[in-house]
């Protein structure tokens, strides 16, 4: 009888280690799924995005010519900017209306060659989740560089 007992407290407590132990770790898989997909979808997004007060340019596009023509860039915009100095704004102003209202820490980076294009955020001291996109341009790859802290 008293054999039976412990079989069963033994039993019991694989239970609890098994359902405590063991489902902590899809938890952590959906958020740093989560979290990728947040990354890469405000880049894919952000590329995307048209400029009106630049030519209607996009951003892949004002990217491209922030990097081939450093520091400043050939494209005029309406805001008195050119390419370079509208891209370090207005960087700021969206991930400040996404990121920073949703409570995500990031580090946002896009450079070309040795020339850091745009920087915004702080960098990650610890876990992060990170994406990166590669734009060509003429002069050299761009890489757009996007991470997310958790």
């Amino acid at each position: 009888m008293g054999l039976a007992i412990i079989i069963i407290l033994i039993t019991l407590a694989l239970i609890f280690v098994v359902r405590f132990v063991l489902s902590r770790k899809p938890a952590d898989i959906k958020e740093e799924y989560t979290q990728a997909q947040l990354a890469s979808n405000m880049i894919n997004t952000l590329l995307r995005t048209t400029a009106k007060e630049c030519s209607s340019s996009s951003f892949t596009e004002l990217f491209q010519d922030c990097a081939d023509a450093y520091p400043d860039g050939t494209i005029d915009c309406d805001t008195g900017e050119k390419s370079c100095s509208y891209l370090e704004s207005k960087i700021g102003d969206i991930f400040d209306n996404t990121l920073r209202k949703w409570r995500k820490d990031y580090y946002f980076k896009a450079v070309a060659g040795t020339n850091t294009l745009v920087s915004d955020g702080n960098v990650c001291p610890g876990a992060k989740t990170h994406k990166e996109f590669p734009i060509p341009s003429s002069a050299t790859t761009i890489n757009i560089k996007l991470d997310i802290c958790g």
